[in-house]
């Protein structure tokens, strides 16, 4: 996945050399992690019988993506100022963009748009694996499905901070903000 990664953030930054600290937090967005997605979908697909396969590796990785977009953009509606340590994409980004008027809210726009390629690159990555036509066709109603959940979720812990405490609705917000 890195190597990939990398690539298409070099080819982002290639455009022109302000979209340089852009490209760089894509790059940190898929730094470290468990990578638990994969690999609960890598040994899934053993389980089922399926032989090892490089192809479903590269599928697998897809689903670190998403979950890199979802951080990134999570972060970003949190407001969160760190994660692990690290300042996140928008509080990163604010060098970038110091000097220009409502630069905070630039940098905000920026992370937004990181969030938003690692989601396309993710897609382009899952395209591609190099999964039988007919593995990809079974699987798009589900990619499908995913990100209309995940935002589903954003959406509804948006809707509902500030709310009156609901067991259920929280329980909701955990389900699909994880999907």
């Amino acid at each position: 996945m890195h190597p990939f990664v990398a690539r298409e953030a070099d080819l982002f930054a290639a455009i022109d050399p302000s979209l340089a600290p852009v490209a760089a937090q894509v790059e940190a967005a898929v730094a470290d992690g468990k990578r638990l997605r994969a690999a609960f979908c890598y040994w899934g697909w053993r389980a089922a019988g399926q032989p090892d396969s490089a192809a479903l590796v590269r599928a697998a990785a897809s689903l670190e993506l998403i979950h890199a977009a979802a951080v990134v953009h999570d972060d970003l509606i949190d407001d969160s100022a760190l994660r692990h340590g690290r300042p996140t994409a928008h509080i990163a980004l604010r060098g970038a963009v110091r000097r220009r008027p409502r630069s905070v809210a630039a940098a905000r726009s920026l992370a937004m748009l990181v969030g938003d390629l690692l989601m396309g690159m993710a897609g382009q990555l899952f395209t591609t694996s190099g999964l039988p036509a007919a593995y990809l066709g079974r699987a798009r109603p589900l990619w499908t499905v995913l990100g209309r959940e995940l935002i589903a979720g954003e959406c509804l812990e948006i809707l509902r901070t500030g709310a009156e405490p609901d067991t259920g609705t929280s329980l909701k917000v955990i389900r699909y903000k994880t999907a």
